[in-house]
């Protein structure tokens, strides 16, 4: 059974070039909130993890994306976003956007559990809880 989580955005006229083209960099905002959807999804708001865990966020170490046809000013597209990895300090999500049921772009992220330590960020160990967690959200990689 699929672990994804879906968020949905409508494409709006300041997400767009002068043609009605949605902007690229407009793709990773949407995987970014669709990455906070999704911990509160999974009842894990990030910012409840930050204070009870004492992680500085989960910054991101890795971005990519493949975009495989134009979206428009006013489509509907929504974003499904699975767990796809878990390692001792990172986690990779993966997003697929569709405009209705067609794919037109896929990315993902990793990002890491880090704690603050004096001016730096560091990666440290995901709390088992937490891994528990992240192992009941897990799904395959879907490849393109």
């Amino acid at each position: 059974m699929p672990k994804k989580k879906v968020y949905q955005v409508k494409v709006e006229w300041g997400d767009c070039d002068p043609y009605g083209i949605v902007f690229y960099p407009n793709f990773y905002k949407w995987m970014d909130n669709s990455q906070w959807n999704f911990f509160n999804e999974i009842k894990m708001p990030i910012s409840k993890l930050e204070k009870k865990y004492g992680i500085a966020g989960l910054p991101l170490l890795h971005t990519e994306a493949t975009f495989l046809a134009a979206c428009y000013r006013e489509d509907i597209l929504n974003i499904e976003t699975t767990i796809i990895k878990i390692t001792n300090s990172t986690f990779k999500l993966q997003h697929i956007i569709k405009r209705k049921n067609k794919i037109i772009c896929y990315g993902s992220e990793t990002r890491i559990w880090a704690k603050q330590n004096k001016n730096n960020i560091i990666s440290t160990t995901i709390p088992e809880k937490v891994r528990i967690i992240f192992k009941k959200e897990l799904s395959d990689e879907i490849k393109f």
